[in-house]
């Protein structure tokens, strides 16, 4: 053989051995690729919507190294011409506030955001864009199947804002089978009312393409399709079997144009017909500030729900009642501005009670006091089983010369303190039943406090829908029931404090 010939022979072995048509080698083993804890722009192809699905997703901090572990789902929902990016980034900044909140104990969870368009994350009326059924049939058991999931309706949620939050109690509404807990944030629906006044634009562009009624007006837009939809017309007594399934978590700032008054409605609906739920008002409006504060009530009750717990006592505003304040002997206390004060003027403050121990009264006046010493005013405990609400006034007024007499109205004394609003230029209820003569003022103040179970839910719907339509100054509170009744008691005067008017 040539030595052209060997050479010809030895570059063909090679090139065989290089097209690996040698006998198979074992290769090394290769690790998996790790997801970063966030990933965005993830896709699904739906059979069902025909088209792609887009995604973005944000995987606990130890997902990667405990590979035997599963976890629940929350899905997160957007708000209209928003999209699946808008919960993280500047918007929202989600993965920030989730860090934060795991720092300080939050279980890990799974968290999905799916970009749902304008969509309001329902089935289109003429079925033209069925969402809800693609993503119920689809979208999350190709999660379940991707990621490590636990795959139940006890362990998962939904959470949306504005059209997100149409979207996360619908969703939830219309398939329990699927999921046990949902927060709408500053739920955008409207009263039937608030429907019928939209403008005609208003009314095609956003809900008449999605629930029928295109170019109609006045009671033509509330079709049978909208109801099926609309929780105002779902949560009736007859559904409860079917939705108390849901722990639902409702919350709406007190600054919102419009929503505030479907939202209370809503929650006043869900008391008379006996569905167990959270509720909170909070400051705000529109906002993702608000929002983002939400969350930090709304994750920590989800996952004590998802650990099994049903007893959800947790409060935003912890109770600090300062020790060492100085009453005089009928329990009044004068602020040290008060007491330098050439000119007694300020703010007088009758606190009116009935039925209450005494004790709490002491604790509250020590609570409204507290670092404002410098400030001039007076803080008067009045029993109105000793005097009438005019009477503690006429009894104390002259005594105390202020340019602001105040009124603080506490469970039943609060019908009292509203029949003789005329007396004082600012007004605090909590937990206040007002009967129901209810009239506001352009020339008051208006605080409205109250505990989301507090038996008197009428009169603070009534009362915050009356300023509201008469534009008259106000605030407006929601919180979580305690079932240690002092500390519940005190809650309600931290708000009260945190709202103080022309102090």
């Amino acid at each position: 053989m040539t030595k052209n010939k060997i050479l010809f022979l030895l570059a063909c072995t090679a090139i065989l051995v290089s097209c690996g048509c040698q006998k198979k080698r074992e290769l090394p083993p290769v690790d998996p690729v790790p997801f970063p804890r966030y990933n965005t722009g993830f896709t699904m192809s739906s059979n069902v919507l025909k088209t792609v699905v887009t995604y973005d997703i944000l995987l606990p901090e130890g997902y990667n190294t405990d590979t035997d572990k599963r976890y629940p789902v929350m899905y997160c929902f957007h708000g209209y011409g928003d999209n699946n990016t808008s919960w993280n980034g500047q918007y929202m900044g989600c993965e920030a506030k989730i860090k934060s909140l795991e720092s300080q104990g939050l279980e890990p969870m799974i968290y999905v955001f799916p970009n749902g368009g304008n969509s309001y994350w329902v089935d289109r009326y003429d079925g033209k864009y069925p969402y809800m059924t693609m993503f119920v049939q689809e979208f999350v058991p190709m999660i379940d199947a991707t990621y490590r999931t636990i795959a139940d309706a006890s362990h998962r949620g939904t959470i949306g804002y504005s059209m997100g939050g149409f979207g996360a109690m619908v969703m939830a509404m219309q398939h329990p089978e699927v999921f046990s807990m949902s927060a709408p944030l500053s739920m955008s629906f409207r009263t039937d009312q608030q429907y019928m006044n939209e403008s005609q634009d208003g009314w095609n562009n956003q809900w008449g393409r999605i629930f029928g009624g295109m170019g109609l007006s006045g009671e033509g837009r509330l079709t049978d399709y909208y109801k099926s939809l609309c929780p105002l017309h779902q949560f009736t007594a007859d559904n409860k079997t079917k939705y108390s399934s849901v722990h639902w978590f409702l919350t709406c700032g007190d600054n919102e144009e419009q929503l505030l008054i479907a939202n209370d409605d809503l929650h006043v609906m869900m008391r008379e017909n006996g569905y167990a739920h959270q509720y909170r008002v909070g400051e705000g409006g529109h906002s993702s500030s608000y929002w983002k504060k939400a969350l930090e009530e709304v994750l920590p009750y989800f996952s004590s729900l998802m650990a099994g717990e049903t007893d959800w006592q947790t409060s935003l505003l912890q109770v600090n009642v300062p020790e060492g304040c100085s009453f005089d002997s009928e329990g009044v206390f004068v602020s040290d501005g008060y007491k330098n004060a050439e000119k007694k003027s300020g703010v007088l403050m009758f606190v009116y009670y009935d039925g209450v121990d005494e004790s709490w009264i002491h604790d509250a006046l020590a609570i409204l006091q507290r670092r404002i010493s410098s400030k001039k005013y007076v803080l008067v405990p009045c029993n109105l089983s000793k005097k009438s609400v005019a009477e503690w006034v006429h009894y104390y007024k002259d005594f105390y010369p202020a340019t602001y007499i105040q009124a603080v109205g506490l469970g039943n004394a609060g019908r009292y303190v509203l029949k003789a609003q005329s007396l004082f230029s600012d007004l605090y209820f909590d937990n206040a039943n007002l009967g129901e003569d209810i009239s506001v003022s352009k020339e008051r103040f208006y605080y409205i406090g109250q505990c989301d179970d507090d038996v008197a839910y009428h009169s603070a719907n009534a009362l915050y829908k009356a300023c509201k339509a008469s534009g008259v100054s106000f605030e407006y509170r929601c919180r979580n029931h305690l079932n240690d009744q002092r500390l519940d008691f005190l809650t309600g005067i931290e708000y009260i404090k945190e709202n103080l008017h022309n102090f």
